[in-house]
């Protein structure tokens, strides 16, 4: 452990140096979910669009279909007379041609006959017998959505690593797909400590404190998209320790061990990390803070990803959002980039050459103030809105600057 301290990484070149030590990304397994039951899940390969969208030109608006050039000029004091020829019966094909001088009654929806280029929207007109008055000009393809504007067909709809949500679910329907290949990525979350607890437990020994952090993961990675097990708590023996982390790496694709990555004699995760198969431990501590102590280690013949997570819970979870997302997201090939946005700042935020810093923070307004916090705290995840980052080689940043947010 003598280069824990002295010999930390930088966390992007820790990123880069990991993917490129293990291959990222890793061709991993899939499956085809039903389209209901795919909400929530990671899509995990590209698709394609297979229709035309929309499937034919059609009406945005309740009033008649026209050719543009008959009406121009038209207006309240210059009305132009067009010739009324029939009704667009919702769901069906128009039954003939609009030749020039004439409308056709359209409602929200209805397709456009051949020859019409716009709608001119029901309150700007009059019907007197044969006749519909037009009281206002409108432009070429106004109120109108032409054949494939949205969706063209080989057009790519949805990315590997985009998570199906309501934003795209409608996609889906539009193109009738019925099934939407899924990642089958595992992630296991082991918790170390004697002095932690399951929550279930009533009463607290003394010393002790509940397991948080595996809950916490847990949370943010499954809105993710991503399918997690939590595995239990696993006592500072080095035995027991070795076993529960061989035991799950039988089961699971990326493993998260949250606590054991401290400069501790009873701390054995990264002896453990060491003797895995190669590359075996690839990262002993980030020049980040918080977040330092974490440990990054795989096998590139098994195609395995295990990552030691600080014990106190903003540590740790600085550490998933900042270090474990992108690194799950090189490994599954995503194109997706972690968001991010300048701020300015409500007050002073004193930083450290050297080191990559990140406060908890909270959006107020258009700006952003840091909040007072300590590593083990575990509410202040309630309160903040994201973390506010400063760059290695910043070392104070004043009232009023803009700094780097990171929203959760």
């Amino acid at each position: 452990m003598s280069g824990f301290v002295t010999d930390l990484s930088n966390r992007f070149e820790s990123i880069s140096r990991v993917s490129e030590v293990l291959r990222f990304p890793w061709d991993l397994s899939f499956s085809y979910k039903d389209v209901q039951t795919s909400l929530g899940n990671i899509v995990a390969k590209d698709i394609f669009s297979t229709v035309v969208s929309p499937p034919y030109t059609r009406s945005l608006r309740d009033g008649y279909a026209v050719q543009s050039e008959d009406i121009s000029g038209a207006s309240s004091s210059s009305p132009v007379y067009l010739k009324l020829v029939g009704e667009i019966p919702m769901g069906q094909l128009p039954f003939r041609p609009l030749h020039a001088g004439e409308a056709m009654i359209i409602h929200t929806g209805g397709i456009l006959p051949e020859g019409a280029d716009s709608v001119v929207m029901l309150e700007y007109t009059a019907e007197s017998g044969p006749w519909v008055e037009v009281r206002k000009a409108a432009q070429q393809g106004e109120h109108v959505i032409f054949k494939g504007e949205e969706l063209r067909t080989g057009e790519k709809v949805l990315s590997c690593g985009d998570l199906v949500s309501f934003k795209n679910l409608g996609i889906l329907a539009t193109m009738g797909q019925i099934s939407v290949p899924c990642l089958e990525l595992r992630i296991g979350i082991l918790s170390t400590g004697d002095e932690i607890v399951d929550i279930s437990s009533p009463n607290l020994p003394p010393g002790c404190i509940r397991d948080v952090n595996s809950w916490a993961l847990w949370g943010l990675l499954s809105v993710q998209g991503f399918h997690v097990s939590r595995l239990g708590i696993i006592k500072d023996k080095k035995g027991d320790l070795e076993k529960a982390i061989h035991e799950a790496l039988n089961s699971f694709d990326v493993l998260l061990v949250s606590g054991g990555s401290s400069v501790s004699v009873r701390d054995y995760c990264s002896e453990i990390l060491e003797t895995l198969p190669d590359p075996g431990l690839i990262v002993r501590g980030v020049r980040m803070s918080p977040g330092k102590p974490v440990l990054i280690a795989g096998s590139l013949q098994e195609r395995k990803l295990v990552m030691g997570l600080p014990g106190h819970p903003l540590s740790c979870m600085v550490a998933a959002k900042v270090l474990l997302l992108p690194l799950l997201n090189r490994l599954i090939g995503t194109q997706i980039q972690q968001s991010s946005f300048l701020l300015e700042t409500t007050t002073d935020i004193i930083g450290s050459t050297g080191i990559e810093k990140f406060y908890p923070a909270i959006l107020t307004n258009s700006s952003v103030a840091p909040l007072s916090a300590k590593s083990g705290y575990v509410g202040i995840l309630k309160e903040s809105s994201g973390l506010i980052r400063l760059d290695e080689s910043v070392e104070t940043v004043r009232r009023g600057e803009k700094v780097e947010f990171i929203p959760w």
